[in-house]
Formats: C-alpha cells, structure tokens, sequence
C-alpha cells in the first residue's frame, strides 16, 4: 500500500467456468460482468493464464488440487500499473473437470495486494471457495507453503520481471519463480547462478587440458623443422 495518499488498488473475483461458457466471468463485489469487460484481452499480458496451468496439477496430483494456489505478477503494466492474480480450485464441473477460483489486482507499482475483500456477491457455490482463499492469505501461519509462496511473490521488486510463485515449464511466456512443485508440495528452485557456474567451471577445465595438450604437442613439432631441413638439402645435395 502507497503511504502518503489513497490506495488505487482494484480487485476482481474471476469466477469458476462451472457451464464451460464462452464468457469467464468476474465479480468486483457487487456486480457480475465478463472479465473481457474489466481486462481487454487485447491488453492481457503474455502468458496470463485464467486459472491454474494444468502442468502444477499434474505434478502435484488429485490429493494435493485444494492446497495449490497458482499466482502471477506483472510490474510495468499498462503505464507502469502491475497485475497480480491468484488461483485455487474450486471444486469440479457436471463433466469432472477442475474449476478455478481466482482474485485478479490492478495495484500501483509500489502497491502489495490486500485482502480485505467482500464475496457476498458471489454465487453461493463459489462463497465457501472465496472465503477459504481469503483467510489463507490473511494468515501468516507458517504451515501452508502455498499461501507463503505467493506473499513472496508478492514482495519480489518489480525488476525480476514477469514472474510466478511456482515454476512453469510449458509457458510460452518466460517468468521468474522460486519454487518448483511436485507431489510433495514446493521446492526451493534451485539458485539460477548455480548451473551458469558449473558451466564456466568445466569450460576452464577442458581449456586448460587443450592447452597443456597443444602445448607438448607444439614442442614435440618444434625440432621437426630442422630434421626436415637437413633431409632435404641431403637429398638435393
């Protein structure tokens, strides 16, 4: 939150497609309307997703769909603007498919997301769905790693970029993260200097043997051209 003056901050219930309509829709609380209403598909950022990636689902698997949160960050957006999304699952639809619950900010530059949101408007299906979401992210219990990996999304500075709270591998889209999930839950991503480092570690190492062996091959040449020599002006002798 901005000190010094108002918040900006807008936030928008994105509702489960439990129909599979056309139209995802959204909610600011008071009023239902289509999310293309409220963010322009023309002016969605690359790789914004509309739930969770289907790759996080499986990885984890059917025993972990209530625990996993999927979250996006986007500094820099629309006149310096970012957005920020989180999702959850939502139960499934008639078909059996999984359906998502998601809170979608527009926030300053400088500004966090904060929670002190309303879902009296929603469906009552959806209610229990919101009001779970909500209190993970207002608790600061240390057990739910999900709920933590997103608030450390949310305070990564605006300069790592386009970035996610769990690694995508099938994104068209490059972001930054910090965790990888899988069916334990999340992993700290491995520190990306790590591999570039052992890289230039074992490029020094195989220089180093190449010049060691053209060096003693250099000076095992190195009388050749004499023995030569003396062949030669033997034989034209």
């Amino acid at each position: 939150m901005q000190e010094g003056g108002l918040s900006a901050m807008r936030a928008y219930w994105i509702l489960p497609n439990r129909e599979q309509r056309d139209d995802i829709l959204a909610s600011d609380g008071k009023t239902v309307a289509p999310l293309r209403q409220i963010l322009d598909p023309r002016a969605r950022p690359q790789g914004f997703s509309h739930g969770i990636p289907a790759e996080i689902l499986e990885k984890c698997g059917p025993q972990a769909f209530e625990q996993v949160l999927f979250a996006q960050r986007f500094p820099a957006w629309d006149g310096g603007k970012q957005l920020f999304s989180i999702f959850s699952t939502a139960g499934f639809d008639s078909t059996g498919r999984v359906v998502h619950l998601g809170l979608l900010f527009v926030l300053e530059p400088d500004e966090q997301p904060r929670f002190e949101l309303t879902c009296a408007s929603l469906p009552k299906a959806d209610q229990v769905y919101a009001r779970t979401l909500i209190n993970r992210m207002r608790s600061t219990g240390a057990n739910d790693a999900w709920a933590r990996s997103v608030r450390e999304l949310s305070e990564l500075p605006p300069s790592r970029g386009p970035a996610t709270n769990v690694l995508l591998e099938r994104s068209s889209a490059r972001f930054y993260s910090l965790y990888s999930a899988g069916p334990g839950g999340l992993a700290p991503k491995p520190a990306i200097w790590r591999k570039p480092l052992a890289v230039s570690i074992v490029s020094l190492i195989l220089f180093a043997v190449l010049g060691m062996w053209l060096s003693v091959r250099g000076c095992g040449r190195s009388s050749l051209p004499t023995a030569q020599i003396g062949v030669v002006i033997w034989h034209f002798n």
